[in-house]
């Protein structure tokens, strides 16, 4: 008899059918990632974590990733405000500048990633800064960091909301003001 699973409206997790009885051939011990889940009365349960919805129909368990990764999209104009979980990829043969957003969550990223022939420039609101390394920008509307080749790339994170942002990896040499 298959094992069916069914959702627990108070728990809101998959709990396997109590009057499903695990079959001989089926382990009993399954080794993930970390750890190891052996069941318990015939019952096993999968249950998502941060980011990770799970659903069950008829004999189908479907793990779904949810609000994971980075929407990227491509810059055909010269200017775009970059927004958190998104990556961008100029697309235009002149100068691309994106502008960081105006508030950021600790944690904030997104990403910049070369094409056109103009390159790009990250530009900053009042009371804003790009740490890059050792070097900072300048505080304020007067702060960049731009690309010195049309396929350099970098990532960027906020660390103190609205005002201080990191850059965590880069490729080629990088201007900074």
């Amino acid at each position: 008899m298959p094992i069916q699973f069914i959702m627990n409206p108070f728990t809101g997790q998959l709990d396997a059918d109590s009057f499903a009885t695990i079959p001989p051939e089926v382990a009993l011990t399954y080794t993930e990632d970390s750890g190891t889940a052996v069941p318990v009365a015939n019952n096993l349960n999968i249950r998502g974590g941060a980011g990770i919805s799970t659903t069950g129909f008829g004999d189908t368990v479907t793990i779904t990733a949810t609000g994971a990764g980075f929407t990227w999209n491509t810059v055909a104009g010269t200017t775009q405000t970059v927004a958190k979980d998104n990556g961008y990829k100029n697309g235009n043969a002149g100068l691309t500048t994106y502008l960081l957003p105006a508030t950021g969550a600790v944690g904030d990223t997104f990403q910049l990633a070369g094409f056109g022939a103009g390159g790009w420039i990250l530009t900053q609101n009042a009371s804003q800064t790009i740490h890059f390394n050792s070097t900072d920008t300048t505080v304020g509307v007067g702060g960049s960091i731009a690309s010195t080749n049309r396929y350099n790339t970098i990532e960027v994170m906020c660390i103190v909301a609205n005002t201080d942002w990191t850059v965590l990896d880069s490729s080629g040499t990088l201007t900074v003001v």
